[in-house]
């Protein structure tokens, strides 16, 4: 009775694993908040999207977050961003795509960025290459990088790109993240099907920890917000161990 038990729970368990497998996607458990644009008549794809952001203040913490924009597939399996991560010591911006299925991951060469830097990302789709290419650029020093992502075929059509993420990832104790407390992507420009639109706009928190919290200003500006004094800090379990030493992933 007690090997059937175990047989049991075992089948159970993999059972579980499966299904986090099949429906792992976006918005991930690792971000805390977010805003989320999609286009306001419900149809197209995006064809343009551009915004810009000031790197927040300096950590005093070995341990790596990041703010970031993107554009996601339509089911929330594939993310292409500009990032602006503290990687452990300091701020860097590159270019990303991940995939969900089979899961990829792909980085752009990075660069240094410094508190007060503004930063300038687009997205722009390349129809006759059935892609899109991401820049990033540091508009202080002038440092820049474009990287073109194929568009994943699935059944034999290629993806439809249709909402747009302005987020904070990576949970940690509050005193890791930046004093300033916030983060405001401005500027902010989206285009479906090459028309510039006023998008529908919602908000959401993943991971509720340190006040982290998304607030839309107006119909081109996300403001995100935390706290880093605060004693919410969020359970140990949800904190990667890979984002508190470089090297562990």
């Amino acid at each position: 009775c007690t090997e059937m038990t175990e047989m049991a729970l075992s089948i159970v368990a993999l059972l579980a694993l499966a299904v986090v497998g099949v429906t792992a996607q976006d918005p991930a458990g690792s971000w805390l908040a977010y805003g989320k644009a999609t286009s306001p008549t419900g149809h197209g794809i995006i064809t343009y999207i551009e915004a810009k952001w000031t790197v927040p203040a300096a950590s005093h913490k070995f341990a790596y977050f990041t703010p970031w924009f993107g554009i996601e597939a339509s089911d929330n399996l594939n993310l292409i961003q500009p990032v602006n991560p503290w990687d452990f010591e300091g701020w860097t911006i590159y270019n990303e795509y991940f995939q969900w299925r089979p899961e990829h991951n792909e980085n752009s060469a990075s660069h240094s960025a410094k508190a007060g830097d503004v930063i300038f990302g687009s997205v722009k789709y390349e129809p006759s290459t059935h892609s899109y290419n991401v820049h990033i650029k540091d508009t202080n020093d002038g440092w820049g990088v474009t990287t073109n992502i194929p568009i994943q075929k699935e059944h034999g059509q290629y993806k439809n790109f249709t909402i747009a993420y302005f987020t904070f990832e990576h949970p940690h104790n509050c005193d890791v993240y930046p004093p300033n407390n916030e983060v405001t992507f401005h500027d902010i420009k989206i285009e479906f099907d090459n028309k510039l639109v006023s998008p529908k706009w919602e908000t959401g928190v993943v991971t509720r920890a340190c006040g982290f919290k998304a607030h839309i200003l107006n119909e081109t500006a996300v403001k995100i917000t935390w706290d880093s004094r605060s004693d919410e800090n969020p359970p140990r379990s949800a904190i990667a161990p890979w984002t508190q030493t470089r090297g562990s992933s």
